[in-house]
């Protein structure tokens, strides 16, 4: 089956916000984008390796986040139970907290008393999950202006950035790299964030390319590295569908990435596809170029599969 369009021709290359509203039933969604049914739990699996191995890369947190973390863990598991009934006990079977194939148990198995509450609602899902809370804008004389600063993470499936470099930093330092952030979204993005309310979930896909198809990528280094000899069955699309919501007891925002790799081959019969995606590339500004590699991509959409 040929796919009418591309996600690259769907969503465009403008940088903006193009948020849309989400439904409670479609919040954590259990099926892949791209048709691939064991996705999810593969992803739940890696998760688990590297929160074991490598727990200080993809798991951080600041003081005064464990309300928070209270807050998400009940609403992922009461999410789980209410909407992915194939797929609880699955789900019980990566959270170290549940016993007896019930999702809500509270009672903790001894070696997992200490861990933060977000830890152990990221081992639930397949989606990263991000804390982020407001501090005073330093800045203006506005009592009620605030920054908004990421507070706690699981960042297991990063895109080319490092957990430890961003905790505590506020949104525009987090987005520093990013080009014409600072001009094109960081006045939305910040004002979105402040008239947040209680209740609504917004949702948003974002989409890069990268070579081969790890999900925990942090170094923009591995990407130089694998470059070589590239063609289009090594390029692969990286989609990522996010979700913000404002939590109701402590006011914090939950922001959670849900990561989906294909190769750009998928879409070699799709018509224009990887012409449109060659010229997207090489009409972005340099700067773009230089920070989503777009140098090292635009040749393999031209080589035959």
């Amino acid at each position: 089956m040929i796919d009418e369009c591309a996600p690259w021709q769907r969503l465009g290359l403008k940088l903006k916000l193009g948020l849309r509203a989400r439904s409670e039933a479609e919040w954590l969604p259990s099926n892949d984008l791209f048709g691939n049914h064991a996705a999810r739990a593969e992803q739940i699996a890696l998760k688990t390796q590297l929160l074991a191995k490598r727990h200080q890369d993809v798991f951080s947190t600041m003081p005064n986040t464990n309300a928070a973390g209270d807050e998400v863990l009940a609403m992922v598991r009461q999410h789980l139970t209410a909407y992915h009934h194939n797929n609880a006990q699955d789900d019980n079977a990566h959270d170290n907290h549940a016993h007896d194939n019930h999702p809500h148990d509270d009672r903790m198995a001894p070696a997992d008393a200490g861990l933060h509450p977000l830890d152990r609602a990221a081992r639930l899902v397949p989606e990263d999950l991000l804390l982020l809370a407001p501090f005073a804008n330093a800045a203006t004389d506005d009592a009620t202006a605030v920054k908004w600063h990421l507070v706690a993470a699981s960042l297991c499936f990063p895109a080319h950035w490092v957990l430890a470099e961003k905790m505590g930093k506020p949104l525009a330092a987090i987005h520093d790299p990013v080009p014409h952030y600072d001009e094109r979204l960081a006045g939305p993005v910040d004002r979105f964030f402040d008239k947040m309310t209680i209740g609504p979930i917004s949702a948003r896909m974002n989409w890069s390319l990268q070579i081969g198809t790890d999900l925990f990528t942090p170094h923009r280094s591995q990407r130089q590295a694998a470059a070589g000899d590239l063609d289009n069955n090594q390029l692969c699309l990286r989609l990522e569908n996010q979700t913000l919501r404002k939590l109701p007891q402590t006011g914090f925002v939950l922001f959670t990435i849900r990561t989906h790799i294909e190769p750009v081959s998928r879409w070699k019969h799709t018509p224009n596809a990887l012409d449109d995606l060659a010229k997207m590339l090489n009409n972005m500004s340099r700067e773009s170029q230089s920070y989503k590699g777009a140098s090292l991509y635009a040749g393999a959409l031209t080589k035959p599969s």
